[in-house]
């Protein structure tokens, strides 16, 4: 039997908006690691909420956070890449001046710039982010304390999205990084060369998966290269259309068993 490789985003893709994996998809997986295929996440998320959703489905705990800059399996590191320390404090200053929420992110540790909202604060929404750890940046000088630390970074605009365009394009032009999306009102910071694809491609090898056994479903504009160099891109039914449109094929939404409909006609 031919191994599949599973990678699936969370947000939008594995789980549904109560921050729940549908229980047809959870069961359904697990049988597909019975017999002998992997799964892994590949999201945004940091390390530590993304960690806790892999094991949640597999003990084993393939994960691919922060969009591809760290890359875990079985508990073992096998890339990490962070944001460079320029970079960091050149996007500490764009977004301090144009007055948006930035975060940055370690594998554990949210730091904030300004008031954090209900999902990082509330225990009761805190499954969105799972930080063990707030740090404030108040400073240039907080933010070179830490900068050690720090692996990748989102600002989110909640009430005045249309902020982020000129801040959009202040980021573009700062070397070492590169920009995109996986909602409307946020822009996700990265390390230059860093996404989703190249690090399906590292997981792929090191489980020793043929790149056309590997599966990956996805919603937002932070799937589009892990979709398009699957050897089966499959994007969610509540994906945008330009989503869909780099994509294989389409599936229901997340909130409608997307993946267990995929997966129960084409693998199963």
């Amino acid at each position: 039997m031919e191994k599949y490789l599973i990678c699936t985003d969370i947000d939008g893709t594995l789980i549904t908006s109560d921050q729940q994996v549908p229980p047809k998809t959870l069961a359904l997986l697990q049988e597909l690691i019975a017999q002998g295929h992997h799964f892994a996440v590949s999201t945004g998320r940091m390390f530590q909420s993304a960690n806790k959703f892999a094991r949640l489905v597999d003990e084993s705990g393939n994960v691919i956070c922060s969009n591809g800059s760290v890359v875990s399996s079985g508990g073992e590191t096998l890339f990490r890449q962070g944001l460079d320390p320029e970079s960091i404090q050149t996007v500490f200053d764009i977004c301090t001046l144009h007055q948006v929420p930035l975060f940055f992110f370690s594998e554990n540790t949210v730091f904030y710039t300004m008031t954090p909202p209900s999902y990082i604060t509330d225990e009761a929404e805190q499954g969105r982010v799972d930080g063990t750890k707030l740090v404030h940046l108040e400073s240039q000088e907080d933010v070179k304390h830490h900068k050690a630390e720090i692996i990748n970074a989102i600002t989110i605009e909640e009430d005045l999205p249309e902020k982020l365009t000129a801040v959009r394009e202040a980021l573009e032009k700062v070397a070492g990084i590169r920009t995109l999306s996986s909602h409307f009102n946020n822009i996700e910071i990265l390390p230059e060369g860093i996404d989703k694809e190249h690090a399906v491609e590292r997981l792929r090898q090191h489980l020793e998966v043929k790149p056309e056994h590997v599966i990956a479903f996805g919603d937002g504009e932070n799937d589009l290269q892990m979709l398009r160099y699957a050897g089966v891109g499959v994007a969610m039914g509540n994906a945008a259309d330009f989503v869909k449109e780099h994509a294989s094929y389409v599936t229901t939404s997340n909130e409608n068993e997307g993946i267990y409909e995929f997966l129960k006609a084409h693998i199963c």
